[in-house]
């Protein structure tokens, strides 16, 4: 088993970015009470569709939520890939000492 982690950052860029424009278009609003009328069934209703609109306004925080933490846990590896490269690449380029 591989203990291994490839990440294609443009991928996960792009996909992030594509997951932020459809949340951002959800539109959670739900469509006005209906008004002269008492029937009990109208009521529930009404209840029912504010519930819907609390939910879904919810859901959508938090996919944002969650859609920021992803791209800063991306941002930090890809930070940290850049890093450990370059450590790398001084050790490999640096004068080694020749004894004889």
């Amino acid at each position: 088993m591989s203990t291994e982690v490839k990440m294609v950052y443009a991928e996960v860029e792009t996909k992030l970015n594509e997951m932020q424009q459809v949340t951002e278009a959800l539109n959670p609003k739900a469509e006005p009470p209906i008004t002269g009328n008492v029937l009990d069934v109208v009521t529930k209703f009404t209840t029912l569709a504010e519930n819907v609109e609390n939910l879904l306004t919810n859901y959508q925080q938090l996919l944002m939520k969650n859609i920021q933490s992803t791209e800063n846990s991306v941002r930090f590896m890809r930070e940290s890939d850049e890093q450990i490269s370059k450590a790398i690449d001084t050790t490999c380029s640096a004068p080694t000492k020749v004894s004889q």
